[in-house]
């Protein structure tokens, strides 16, 4: 568990850049104007704690889904296999987006219309609200901005088969970009200048490793899973073949020459 948090948060540290593009005007809309008398700081703490609520609760959601995806493999008798199936798709995902990067032409899935509207509507209801309000109504709502980076990481807390665990993905994620979305206006504009044709190819490269951290975190569970299900079959054999001096007098016999009572 502690190598993947880590992978996730350096990840998300690194690839940051991308939430300033995509939620730097939601962060504009959230503190409001500069001239508006009111704490810049408990305004960031606002949306930002929102975002921290709905992260976390997306990790646990998240979480459980894997968890099911793992009981219902397990009831079909194979191992878990929401982690390897979370590795892979993040690798994908990291791979599809170096393939547009580079020219090549692949379809992107577009978020649903619903989603849009409600986020939509939530938006201009925030319009309406106090600003420490309409800071965490617009955190709030972050979680539900139709973010390929965002989801991507949802996909690694879905592997993780635990609702606790995939909230702390979640979290962590978010302390991830908590720099970088604190800082709007000091500077990251320019950086994201500077790095914004290198931008897709980071984060590209921050979705495959956390992919392959994912993956190496099933890989080792295998030894584990192996010997434990090991351990089941010879505690299963062993239980089928009767104890000869728990048997009546009458069936002793029987079991010692190899028959069955």
């Amino acid at each position: 568990m502690i190598p993947l948090v880590t992978t996730v948060f350096v990840a998300s540290l690194f690839g940051s850049l991308h939430c300033a593009g995509m939620c730097g005007p939601f962060v504009a809309f959230a503190l409001g104007p500069p001239g508006e008398e009111h704490s810049r700081w408990k305004l960031q703490a606002a949306y930002n704690g929102g975002r921290l609520v709905t992260y976390t609760i997306l990790g646990a959601v998240a979480g459980s889904v894997g968890a099911l995806v793992d009981m219902t493999s397990a009831l079909a008798g194979l191992q878990p296999v929401a982690m390897a199936l979370a590795g892979g798709l993040m690798v994908a995902l990291g791979v599809t987006e170096l393939l547009r990067h580079f020219g090549h032409r692949i379809a992107s899935i577009k978020p649903p219309k619903l989603l849009v509207t409600t986020v939509q509507r939530g938006q201009r209801m925030a319009l309406a609200l106090q600003p420490t309000q309409r800071a965490l109504a617009i955190g709030l709502l972050t979680t539900l901005l139709p973010c390929g980076w965002l989801y991507a990481f949802a996909l690694t807390a879905a592997g993780t088969g635990d609702p606790l665990a995939g909230a702390v993905v979640m979290a962590v994620f978010w302390v991830g970009t908590l720099p970088v979305l604190v800082s709007l206006g000091a500077g990251i504009q320019a950086a994201l200048g500077v790095l914004g044709k290198r931008l897709p190819v980071v984060c590209a490269v921050a979705l495959i490793a956390v992919g392959l951290a994912t993956l190496g975190g099933r890989l080792r569970l295998e030894p584990a899973a192996m010997a434990q299900t090991l351990e089941y079959k010879r505690n299963a054999s062993q239980a089928d073949v009767p104890n000869p001096n728990e048997l009546p007098p009458c069936c002793r016999p029987q079991v010692e020459q190899g028959d069955t009572p």
